[in-house]
């Protein structure tokens, strides 16, 4: 399927002559220094200080997620309830949009991975060695620090803003809990019949 907008000279000079994004240098930001912030914390911290602070990413992202999830888990029910066709055609249209996002965030979800696995891999180590020295742990945060830099970086010259991609990273934890919640409990069956 061609792309009619990227392919017309037309469109591209008429959107560039009359629509200006000014947008703030992103690395400049408070966002991204606070993502900056919590890595350090979570590769200076020990494998447990690490799980800690997860454990308060997560809790954040509940508070924040629960009453929206809530809110529109009711607005969902009584649209299927009252419109059952609805329930499929918003199935759908769901699962394309999710699907759309998962294509178009592996930037997002690359970064997050080594904003959570870098980390841990270090305490990992740290926990294995016992004997590692300070300035080896220090250069360890440092290097990493700096990769994360170069990785947000490279991320707003995709277009990605630092408050949107600092609640991204934030809630990945929360995301993979709520993987792994069952979507329902079985009731046991009885294999007792009972007589009337």
């Amino acid at each position: 399927m061609k792309n009619f907008f990227e392919e017309s000279d037309f469109l591209k000079s008429t959107i560039q002559k009359n629509v200006t994004l000014q947008r703030k240098p992103q690395v400049n930001t408070i966002w991204h220094w606070l993502l900056l912030i919590l890595f350090g914390l979570l590769a200076y911290g020990t494998v447990t200080q690490q799980f800690l602070l997860i454990a308060i990413f997560v809790v954040i992202a509940a508070i924040v997620k629960g009453p929206f999830m809530l809110l529109w888990g009711a607005i969902y029910s009584f649209l299927i309830a009252f419109f059952p066709p609805l329930g499929i055609v918003l199935s759908i249209v769901f699962f394309l949009l999710n699907l759309g996002t998962v294509v178009k965030s592996w930037r997002i979800s690359l970064t997050s991975a080594y904003f959570y696995l870098v980390p841990l891999l270090g305490g990992i180590i740290r926990a294995v060695v016992k004997t590692e020295p300070t300035y080896a742990v220090l250069i360890f945060v440092t290097l990493s620090i700096v990769g994360l830099h170069f990785l947000l970086n490279w991320l707003y010259q995709n277009n990605s803003l630092s408050r949107t991609l600092t609640w991204s990273i934030i809630s990945v934890p929360y995301a993979i809990v709520i993987l792994f919640l069952p979507t329902r409990f079985r009731r046991i069956k009885s294999t007792k019949k009972f007589k009337f």
